[in-house]
């Protein structure tokens, strides 16, 4: 089903002119120069194709000759390779392997094109024939510095003429029949295409752009000991141009500017439409929506009318509403496709799979904010929490490093699939209020989803709830007045009550709160005796009152879904201390 997918993915995009997929036998690589050669063979010139600027320069992303899988041995690539394939040398000097290397680049261009009357090519051929290896450094260090061309991945150019050597009808050609010919691959059936008598993939290309994963890639379809073997087969039945297909489109999908990827832990996600849909370029956005209005936002949030959708688009299904209410060229019917990925070794593993039309996931992914929503303790946090934001205040010290992997994907599962919060959320949060003494507006928000999807409570408000009696939430306000109270009459104490008592308060409220109430009676009296403060005391001794009054006695302890609800109690009650402009006493 996924390289299906994938497979047709890729037969979409290459429908699409400006999609710039590489057809079958070529593939895209980072090339950073061309050497301009002239028809009689000599290096001419080294054209430098790195975009960017300053010291930030980048390899240009070009459709070349497709790329051999280098595990082990020489393996050449055809017209054009590193430098130690090219000039027979490179930051080692001419080796004998690196000499090794530069005859099987030779060898594979004679064999590929033979005696091949086109300029390019034969400008090519006298280049290598000609060439000395131990004088490299100094040749190219006559147009670009050698260390950076050392390393580099090269192509050819033949002076005063438009496009690259490789790029000729003629050469093309003369690859494509090679492939055709060369290949000894065995004969079967395509589970992706259904094709028969098709020569299968030997080896897939390897799959790069995971977060973690190895730089020379891993694979999704790999065999190299007999007991993966199933079905008397020694390898997977794909053929050659399907395996091309696939993982062509997952590396597109998995480039640096993708905009349909996003990392969130160790898995990196991609997501796609059956057909071309503006949904694609918006979905990373659900996962990290864009900072509110007036503040900065990253390089990739630049375009205001995209961030102004997506922002509206969020409000939208988060409020109830179908999303082509916000955006009406947004078809909800199309198949989306949602891969998760995460390195292992040489391999990747799938760490997560969805299928479904684009309407059902917005409904899920709405569901999530609007369980999260809650009222925001400064102005300037964002009013739909990032995953990767609400995951850091969940780590050690908050670091990204810290954030369990499990708990990430766990997370993004249940916001993608609609499934319950991880069982592990409620204690993480709860272990890092008390590590921390702090109750943030991320950790209320996570705190609030996984009550209202784990334990099916029927309501946690935005803001504060005055007619709530639940018990828990009861002594959160409470634990929020009495620490009000201490910062009223004693400002600027080094510990407060919630520095000392808030883990335990929520956890054992019968062993603690008397004595808060006892030292709760020593500000107020402290506080009473101020005449320009008098007020204040009556309006905390009431509001005090008007609590207790709600309940009879303080439970021993309580269960870690009561702590939660006793956390949102205390963090409702704290800000509405600051947002609430009447007059008291």
């Amino acid at each position: 089903m996924i390289l299906h997918a994938l497979n047709s993915y890729y037969q979409r995009m290459q429908d699409d002119p400006d999609a710039a997929m590489p057809a079958f036998g070529t593939s895209i690589e980072n090339i950073s120069f061309a050497l301009v050669l002239g028809e009689d063979g000599s290096l001419r010139d080294i054209e430098d194709l790195r975009e960017g600027g300053g010291k930030k320069l980048k390899p240009r992303k070009l459709p070349v000759p497709a790329a051999v899988t280098r595990t082990s041995g020489v393996k050449a690539n055809f017209i054009w390779d590193k430098a130690a394939y090219i000039f027979g040398t490179d930051g080692d000097g001419a080796t004998t392997k690196n000499l090794e290397r530069f005859d099987a680049f030779r060898e594979l261009l004679t064999t590929v094109c033979g005696d091949l009357e086109d300029p390019g090519y034969q400008a090519v051929l006298r280049f290598l024939r000609s060439w000395n290896a131990e004088q490299t450094e100094g040749a190219v260090s006559r147009f670009q510095p050698w260390e950076e061309v050392c390393n580099a991945n090269l192509v050819f150019r033949l002076d005063g003429t438009p496009g690259f050597i490789h790029d000729r009808p003629t050469v093309h050609q003369c690859w494509i029949e090679y492939g055709q010919t060369a290949s000894d691959a065995p004969l079967g059936q395509c589970l992706i295409s259904g094709e028969e008598n098709a020569p299968l993939a030997r080896v897939h290309t390897p799959i790069k752009g995971v977060r973690g994963g190895q730089k020379s890639g891993g694979y999704i379809v790999s065999y190299n000991a007999s007991a993966f073997v199933s079905y008397k087969q020694d390898k997977a039945s794909v053929a050659e141009t399907s395996a091309f297909a696939y993982t062509t489109a997952l590396n597109a999908l998995l480039a640096s500017d993708s905009r349909q990827k996003v990392s969130i832990g160790d898995t990196t996600y991609i997501f796609w439409a059956e057909r071309k849909n503006i949904a694609e370029e918006l979905f990373a956005d659900f996962f990290a929506p864009p900072e509110e209005e007036g503040k900065s936002a990253p390089a990739s949030r630049d375009d205001r009318q995209t961030a102004a959708n997506i922002r509206g688009l969020l409000k939208a299904v988060r409020d109830g509403r179908r999303p082509v209410d916000f955006l009406p060229e947004l078809d909800e019917n199309v198949r989306f496709y949602i891969l998760g990925l995460a390195p292992n070794a040489a391999r990747l593993s799938i760490r997560f799979w969805a299928t479904d039309s684009l309407g059902n996931l917005l409904t899920r992914v709405s569901r999530h904010y609007e369980q999260l929503d809650i009222v925001r303790q400064y102005d300037s946090e964002p009013e739909f929490p990032p995953l990767w934001r609400l995951l850091v205040q969940t780590a050690t010290l908050g670091k990204g490093e810290n954030i369990s992997p499990v708990l990430a994907g766990g997370l993004t599962r249940a916001m993608l699939t609609g499934n319950p919060y991880p069982k592990s959320l409620l204690p993480v949060v709860l272990d890092r209020i008390r590590a921390e003494q702090d109750v943030t507006y991320f950790r209320a928000a996570l705190l609030k989803a996984f009550l209202l999807r784990n334990t099916k409570m029927e309501e946690v408000t935005v803001s504060l709830n005055p007619e709530r009696t639940d018990l828990p939430y009861l002594l959160g306000r409470l634990f929020a007045v009495i620490e009000k109270t201490q910062e009223e009459a004693v400002p600027g104490s080094n510990a407060t009550v919630k520095d000392r008592y808030l883990a335990a308060a929520s956890a054992t409220p019968g062993l603690v709160f008397h004595l808060l109430l006892k030292n709760r009676t020593n500000h107020i009296a402290k506080l009473r005796k101020d005449p320009e403060r008098k007020g204040r005391a009556v309006y905390l001794e009431r509001l005090t009152q008007d609590i207790i009054a709600e309940f009879n006695d303080y439970p021993k302890t309580q269960a870690p879904e009561q702590q939660g609800l006793f956390m949102i109690g205390y963090y409702h009650q704290r800000k509405d201390f600051y947002t609430k402009k009447t007059q008291e006493g």
